[in-house]
């Protein structure tokens, strides 16, 4: 369950890499040494008294809970083996920060590493912990234990040299706490009963445990040996995912790659074969692919599935998201297995090899919070995919950077994919994975201006970045996009025009009560047609109920897929879920005005899967603006979606514009629209510079948000308690109010 950084790391805890494999499980089994003190023991008196006899009976007393108290007030047992573990360590000769840190490692296997005041405040309650007596006590099991283990004697192991790398002690905390939970369940080790042979049982244990972890899923997932495009996919690569397979397929080291190519290009694909590629070249156990929402991890899933199938590979593909349920686990599979579902909890879904699943899902793991530990020790193991991550507002964006460095610190490989990536976004995200592989801050790596244009593939290694130029298939070849622009007034009638033109139409709201707006004066205008002339009406959006909603969904694959069966003529009324990652094709597209980037993105919706002349143009029809003298109207409430002022730049740019040519002006006008100077039409002044204002106050209260509950920078770090102190709610890796999809 780890990956290859934090493997090496921890087996240098020792010069003696055979040391370190012989300490480090001994080291996960010392979890619990905590309950081995009075508090803990006297929770049963009865049953203490019969064990320890008449040498503990003083001892539990002071300890033993009165009659009638319902609640438990003993130690934590956490605490409690932090103590007893540093404590050990110091008096063998270990040094005291290591001692310190492996405790730590132990003691939070409950969630929370504890902190240096709360294991001052335990030491301090002899009572709790038995003083010295029961700690000779523990440390005799310990030395029991380690026997047989067949570890070396601590007397014989120069302590002085163990050393715990962070990396090292996240995989120590993860793995501790994991096999907390492989131990704990009966089903995998049965309670022993008294008098059992211990050495018998003892060499039962590697075969039990192996057992374990093949029913729970957790075994590595093994790709093709081939893992070429054309031998995932049966179908020859298209350019932009050649030049993605001969940039990954002879890498040494954990790579950072970011995929910019047009909608249409293939880049999810392109992601996939890259991951594939990854797994097998450096030793991870799989990959996570994070999506923006659950439709889109929906849709993601089932080409994952759709892969495998075609090798002939019956691994599961987890699916991670919110509205995801235990039965989703291997779902498609027919598999009902209770222990897998059992599985399926928040903290550790992301332990499967193969999964899907919304972006927060791994947001979580940047947000200082309970287990934090196991979900990055998660993602080290696997080639994490972002995809979209031009989509993201500065709340989820400051999220993602700090995750970015911890992966880089972990040694994660990370693919992210975008459409529309302006230039100062994509050197923050380079920036923030190398600062974590170099134990810097991301301001100390120096931008470096693109010597290569879009589409492009970028390749960071922790030292440097190469760019690669690609070019963009026939589809998506000179793909000219004609603008135009329609009042609200008129929406209903022009739809419904072209409709009756045997067309199959897209309309995307920014806004929920926009959408519902449209559909319903759309449906009370369609029941007045003769049924024969009558559109297929479809809606989807946020407020739909999940089950509907995937049915919705499906139905949209089934017409509008690249294996769709398409309707002589059809409305879809959505809002953003239409943007972003949805394989569907539609003959032309009315759309609200939105930043420029996502108006690119919706458009390589139009005609996606294929151009011909009766088709017709390739046409954007924008709505949601009307022009004022005073600079633009936008509709009420929308602020809460994008920030007026990249909607008035973006305006500024295209409203006496005829076309767009993609991919030749795509990269321009979103740096443009994000950073580059852009003349402010005559009379918009005022407004302009107010919501400039607006928006420079916005960025910083978003970034101030996150940084509330987000992770140290990894090179900061020197107390594992910095990781969980303050725990925050896992539940805030977005804005509260924002985009309804």
């Amino acid at each position: 369950m780890l990956g290859g950084v934090v493997r090496a790391h921890l087996a240098e805890i020792f010069p003696d890499p055979a040391l370190s494999r012989s300490w480090v499980p001994l080291f996960c089994g010392l979890h619990d040494i905590g309950k081995y003190a009075p508090d803990f023991q006297a929770l049963v008196y009865e049953l203490a008294v019969k064990l320890f006899g008449e040498l503990a009976i003083e001892d539990l007393d002071m300890v033993r809970k009165p009659a009638g108290m319902g609640r438990r007030v003993d130690a934590p047992h956490g605490i409690l083996t932090a103590l007893h573990v540093r404590d050990m360590l110091e008096s063998w000769g270990a040094a005291k920060g290591t001692a310190l840190r492996v405790s730590e490692a132990l003691g939070g296997h409950h969630g929370h590493f504890p902190a240096g005041e709360a294991i001052r405040q335990a030491r301090s309650e002899r009572n709790a912990h038995g003083g010295e007596r029961w700690a000779a006590w523990r440390t005799a099991l310990v030395l029991d234990v380690a026997r047989l283990r067949g570890v070396p004697e601590p007397d014989l192991v120069e302590w002085r040299d163990l050393r715990l790398s962070l990396p090292a002690a996240i995989g120590l905390a993860a793995l501790t706490t994991v096999s907390d939970w492989v131990a704990s369940d009966t089903s995998n080790f049965r309670a022993l009963e008294p008098g059992v042979d211990l050495d018998a049982y003892a060499k039962s244990c590697d075969a039990k445990a192996d057992e374990a972890v093949v029913r729970l899923g957790m075994s590595p997932w093994s790709p093709p040996a081939q893992a070429d495009f054309e031998t995932l996919f049966r179908r020859a690569p298209r350019p932009v995912q050649k030049v993605v397979e001969l940039a990954t397929s002879d890498l040494a080291e954990p790579v950072l790659l970011v995929i910019e190519a047009p909608t249409g290009e293939g880049k999810s694909k392109a992601a996939l074969q890259a991951a594939t590629s990854m797994v097998r070249q450096l030793g991870v156990s799989g990959f996570y692919v994070a999506m923006p929402t659950q439709a889109t991890s929906n849709q993601m899933r089932l080409e994952i599935q759709s892969m495998l199938h075609e090798l002939g590979d019956e691994t599961p593909v987890n699916l991670v998201h919110a509205g995801a349920k235990p039965t989703d686990v291997g779902r498609d599979e027919g598999d009902d297995d209770v222990a897998a579902q059992s599985w399926f909890t928040r903290k550790r879904s992301m332990l499967a090899p193969l999964g899907c699943g919304t972006i927060d899902q791994a947001l979580k793991g940047a947000i200082r919070s309970g287990h934090v530990f196991v979900r990055l020790a998660a993602l080290s193991n696997k080639v994490v995919v972002f995809d979209e991550v031009h989509a993201y507002d500065v709340y989820m964006s400051t999220l993602l950077e700090r995750l970015l460095m911890w992966l880089g610190a972990l040694g994660t490989p990370v693919i992210l994919l975008s459409a529309t990536l302006p230039a100062g976004r994509r050197h923050a995200l380079i920036a923030a994975w190398q600062a974590g592989r170099r134990g810097c801050p991301p301001q100390q790596i120096p931008a470096v201006p693109s010597p290569v244009s879009y589409p492009r593939v970028t390749v960071a290694t922790a030292t440097c970045a190469t760019e690669h130029p690609a070019e963009v298939s026939d589809l998506n070849k000179d793909r000219r996009i004609h603008l135009s622009h329609i009042g609200d007034e008129e929406i209903v009638d022009w739809l419904l025009e072209q409709a009756s033109q045997d067309r199959c139409v897209a309309v995307i709201h920014n806004l929920v009560r926009r959408a519902i707006k449209t559909h319903d004066a759309l449906a009370a205008r369609i029941s007045e047609l003769p049924e024969a002339e009558r559109p297929l009406l479809i809606a989807i959006n946020g407020t739909l109920p999940a089950g509907q909603r995937r049915k919705e969904e499906q139905r949209l694959r089934n017409c509008f897929g690249d294996d769709g069966v398409r309707p002589r003529r059809a409305i879809v009324v959505g809002t953003q879920v239409l943007e972003q990652s949805l394989d569907l094709d539609f003959d032309i597209m009315l759309t609200d005005l939105a930043p420029i980037d996502a108006l690119i993105q919706r458009a390589g919706r139009i005609q996606r899967h294929r151009r011909d002349q009766s088709r017709g143009r390739l046409r954007l029809v924008i709505t949601g603006v009307t022009d004022m003298p005073e600079g633009p109207r936008f509709p009420p409430y929308l602020r809460n979606v994008y920030a007026p002022i990249l909607l008035m730049r973006t305006w500024a740019l295209l409203r006496d514009r005829p076309h767009i040519d993609s991919p030749s002006e795509v990269s321009h006008l979103v740096d443009q629209v994000y950073g580059g100077e852009i003349e402010c039409p005559q009379g918009w002044a005022d407004a302009w510079r107010k919501e400039e204002e607006y928006l420079r106050a916005l960025r910083s209260r978003d970034n101030a948000a996150a940084r509330t509950l987000y992770l140290p920078m990894p090179h900061k770090v020197e107390d594992l308690a910095e990781l969980t102190e303050r725990p925050k709610s896992t539940k805030q890796t977005r804005k509260q109010s924002g985009k309804r999809r």
